[in-house]
């Protein structure tokens, strides 16, 4: 009586705990992290459906396995390694590693274990929980690359300012490239012509004096060629080195004779045209992910928007020191260069000449042919002055059809030899517009510094003067051949 007792006692109770273990698995089935339960040897015994889902697997081809039937054999090491050193110490263990996802791909996790103590304080087994931190790991790299490209686009941006030397602008940017996108081990622009071939405009990581002899048909590009001529957008490229075994390209060469395995390329389009492309380059194949591409495709938009700005810029440089019409001085520089150019002779006791000229018969030409020819005496003549102007010289236009120049010499008759001969020249060879001939007539006006003036508005009044005095006696002349 007493036994079928307590058979009916066990028999509740072990009913009771089967009981208990269901609840309990259901509970953890229901906890959204893979948990798993290994032995001593290290050996699975048990895990919930988590943990099956991450990997991929039934429960038959996990229990009864090590990490070294399941994970490959660099993830499987780090695990043997870290159990066994938990099972050593006992207690607990966290610690950061990759994890492979169902997809084959890798995870980053943190994995918290701790020891199961049997009845001799000893440790039995271990249990362990998988917690998942890729998403939060890549949104905190999202972060720092936008904070990092934030800095890089108003360094960018501070440059275009302080210089005008547009490969400094792109070894910038090759620079912030590098700090911005991991794995960037070499980059260079490469700028088209108009013969469709591009040249390295700028480099790092690669030979620079080599670089400057390599060029590239478009044609030939991995962009070009990958995307069929579409050069809208960066795109990845991989197994770069089994594509140079086809009709591929050759790279330029870098200085550590590192192979190139994978890289970004992106085309810089400024104002509707192609200017060029961006490339970045790794050693190692796979290396840049889909955040990476969408950077390049913001840093080549932002070359773009540098190149354009700094064509701007220097358009408004240009008009600020140039005549638009005739490629030479305007009168506002021309005054500002003066000025620095008469404090180093007054300093050094140099001597100068100033001399002003007059077109004699612009008007008229305006008046009978039109502003179009007139427009061409303006050229003619200013280009023929600006072949006998020296390297320390300067000529600019003065306004209308008066011109100015400095020249750099004290020898007065000489200077006004060369101007008399370059008027005989013109006489004989006349401007031809629309079948007239135009004959270029000017007058023009010495004055030597700093024996006729000692400052800018001196010496102009002067040589203005005697330009006039010049004009006069050609008048006087003309009539008395004319009478």
């Amino acid at each position: 009586m007493e036994i079928l007792k307590r058979k009916c006692v066990d028999k509740k109770v072990e009913e009771a705990l089967q009981e208990n273990l269901k609840f309990l698995q259901t509970v953890i089935n229901t906890i959204p992290n893979p948990i798993f339960y290994k032995d001593s040897d290290g050996i699975y015994k048990h895990c919930n459906t988590a943990f099956l889902e991450y990997l991929d697997k039934e429960y038959e081809e996990v229990i009864g396995k090590g990490v070294h039937d399941i994970y490959p054999k660099e993830l499987a090491d780090i695990y043997y390694r870290a159990d066994n050193e938990l099972m050593n110490n006992k207690g607990k263990q966290i610690y950061e590693a990759k994890f492979m996802y169902k997809n084959h791909s890798l995870r980053d996790v943190i994995f918290n274990k701790a020891t199961i103590k049997d009845k001799n304080d000893g440790a039995s087994g271990l249990v362990g929980v998988i917690m998942d931190i890729t998403e939060r790991k890549l949104a905190a790299k999202n972060i720092e690359r936008l904070l990092k490209m934030k800095d890089a686009a108003i360094a960018i941006n501070q440059a275009i300012i302080a210089t005008n030397n547009i490969n400094e602008l792109f070894n910038l940017v090759l620079d912030k490239i590098s700090q911005v996108i991991d794995n960037a081990e070499f980059s260079c622009v490469l700028v088209l012509n108009e013969d469709k071939n591009l040249s390295v405009a700028a480099c790092k990581g690669y030979d620079e004096e080599k670089s400057k002899s390599y060029f590239l048909n478009l044609k030939d590009t991995f962009l070009w060629i990958k995307t069929k001529g579409k050069l809208d957008n960066a795109i990845i490229i991989n197994d770069i080195q089994e594509m140079l075994k086809d009709r591929f390209p050759n790279i330029l060469e870098n200085y550590r004779g590192a192979k190139i395995e994978s890289s970004i390329s992106a085309p810089i389009v400024v104002d509707g045209e192609l200017y060029g492309f961006v490339n970045v380059d790794s050693s190692s194949n796979h290396s840049f992910d889909e955040y990476d591409l969408d950077m390049m495709g913001y840093l080549s938009n932002q070359i773009a928007i540098l190149i354009s700005n700094h064509r701007l810029y220097k358009e408004i440089i240009y008009l600020s020191r140039y005549d638009k019409l005739t490629n030479v001085y305007n009168r506002s520089y021309f005054e500002e260069l003066f000025g620095s150019y008469i404090k180093d002779a007054i300093i050094n006791k140099k001597e100068f000449l100033l001399v002003l000229f007059d077109l004699n018969r612009l008007k008229f030409v305006n008046d009978n042919y039109g502003h179009l020819a007139g427009d061409k005496l303006i050229r003619v003549f200013s280009n023929s002055l600006s072949d006998l102007i020296g390297s320390e010289d300067y000529f600019a236009r003065f306004g209308g059809d008066e011109f100015i120049a400095i020249f750099s010499t004290d020898e007065w008759e000489k200077t006004g030899k060369m101007f008399e001969d370059l008027i005989r020249d013109f006489r004989n060879n006349p401007i031809i517009f629309e079948q007239n001939n135009i004959i270029c007539e000017f007058s023009y006006g010495i004055a030597k510094f700093p024996y006729d003036g000692k400052n800018y508005d001196q010496l102009v009044k002067i040589a203005d003067e005697r330009m006039y005095s010049y004009k006069k006696t050609i008048k006087n002349i003309q009539k008395f051949h004319q009478d």
